[in-house]
């Protein structure tokens, strides 16, 4: 009898939260100046994709069509091919883009962390210029237990939407997020909820999760990309992989690989959905859309899958941004920069004051020409647990790591692979330059 009553419940609260207008559920701070309707604030939608490589996306120079709505968006706004996580995992990378900290900073940097609740959002800071709050995630990393709902006005993460369903349609119990399709929840719940609401201007936060391990993509999606595999491998606990075994054969790597760009297209559909109905309501003209990778993936390239790591197969991430009535279709952006720009840039274009503790630089100077590059190098840092600490500088040409007690560097310009490790001995001049900006990093968190 208790069942059937908090099935009740729970049939009862969606309905109130994702069909009645204006309704919310507060999980986060509230605006301390109150809702406005002053138009000429636009909008904000921040669109997060998990485990994104950008050398897995068309108009990045991937050979596979696995991103045909990423490159339209890109093609008729601006693309950044340069831009880089601050960590290799969900956790710490989000908590940058939310912050503009490094996750030294904000603290979200291990499994068993959260983000400080000293640490002002995004989400707080354009609830304090009077923006309507609202995110949508699917993943226990993000949720508001580990501090990601700090300043939202209503924040949907992975319980509710996955704890509705299984007990709808199924016998309850736990769900195992990694190998369920989620994407299709959340899509669902954005669009009742823009269907919806009656807040403006409003800041809206959506994460895909689909293209994370398990790789378990849909059909047509499961074959698109090799057909003819006839092996063993079906793409789950991917994780386990280099912890527990040797590296598969190729043949199996291919096939990993194939089952994660089948993930991609199907994202892209997901994505190509989302942001046709932001079309239809007439939403794009009216926003500044972000749409990114939140960090990279690995396939065997450093003897590992998942990521964990500071190599660029982890760290570099596709970005794309529109901004309403600007212009700026077409525009490609070789600067070197970071998840932590995010904040900066949409309270410069929102018009908002940036906060002086933002790590992060606004983009609008090289958007506009104004300025070649924003930095010269950038700090990444890997603390996960699943490997030994890294920690990375990296320039346009250079990287230097710091990893279990030894210190090394990377020509990425001959070397764009991460191959070929440079001893400290025949460090150039702008490698030593870049090592003592990494000692220095280091030497902080520790």
């Amino acid at each position: 009898m208790r069942r059937i009553y908090y099935r009740c419940f729970l049939i009862f609260f969606a309905f109130v939260i994702l069909f009645i207008p204006g309704c919310s559920f507060e999980c986060g701070k509230v605006s301390k100046r109150g809702l406005v309707r002053d138009r000429t604030c636009p909008n904000v939608i921040l669109i997060t994709i998990s485990s994104l490589r950008a050398d897995h996306i068309g108009c990045f120079g991937y050979e596979r069509q696995t991103s045909p709505f990423f490159d339209e968006f890109a093609r008729e706004n601006i693309v950044f091919t340069e831009c880089f996580s601050t960590s290799s995992w969900m956790m710490p990378a989000t908590g940058s883009i939310f912050t503009s900290l490094y996750p030294y900073e904000h603290k979200a940097s291990h499994i068993d962390k959260s983000l400080s609740s000293e640490s002002d959002t995004l989400a707080e800071v354009l609830s304090q210029e009077g923006y309507w709050t609202a995110g949508f995630c699917c993943n226990p990393r993000l949720s508001s237990e580990r501090g990601f709902a700090q300043g939202f006005s209503y924040y949907d993460d992975y319980s509710f939407e996955l704890l509705l369903d299984s007990v709808i349609f199924g016998e309850g119990g736990d769900v195992e997020i990694n190998s369920s399709r989620s994407n299709g929840l959340i899509n669902g719940a954005v669009t009742r909820w823009l269907g919806n609401n009656s807040h403006e201007p409003f800041f809206l936060f959506v994460h895909y999760y689909d293209n994370h391990w398990d790789y378990s993509p849909p059909s047509p999606y499961d074959e698109l990309f090799d057909g003819d595999y006839n092996g063993d491998m079906d793409g789950s606990r991917i994780s386990d992989e280099p912890l527990y075994s040797n590296r598969p054969s190729q043949e199996d790597v291919e096939h990993i690989v194939a089952l994660y760009d089948g993930e991609v297209r199907r994202t892209d559909a997901d994505l190509g959905d989302l942001l046709g109905f932001l079309e239809e309501a007439g939403l794009m003209e009216e926003s500044i859309v972000i749409v990114s990778g939140d960090h990279g993936e690995e396939f065997y390239e450093h003897g590992h899958t998942s990521h964990h790591g500071v190599y660029d197969e982890h760290i570099h991430i596709p970005a794309a941004i529109s901004f309403p009535g600007k212009g700026y279709e077409g525009k490609v952006v070789d600067s070197l920069v970071s998840g932590l720009d995010i904040m900066p840039t949409v309270l410069d274009f929102a018009g908002a004051a940036i906060p002086s503790f933002c790590r992060g630089k606004s983009l609008v100077p090289v958007i506009e020409g104004e300025s070649d590059k924003l930095r010269d190098s950038l700090f990444i840092e890997y603390t996960g647990g699943a490997e030994p600490d890294a920690f990375a500088v990296r320039s346009q040409r250079y990287k230097i790591v710091e990893t279990g007690g030894r210190i090394f560097g990377f020509d990425l310009l001959k070397d764009p692979g991460e191959q070929d490790e440079i001893c400290i001995e025949n460090f150039t001049e702008e490698m030593k330059e870049l090592s003592e900006k990494l000692r220095t990093g280091t030497s902080i968190i520790r």
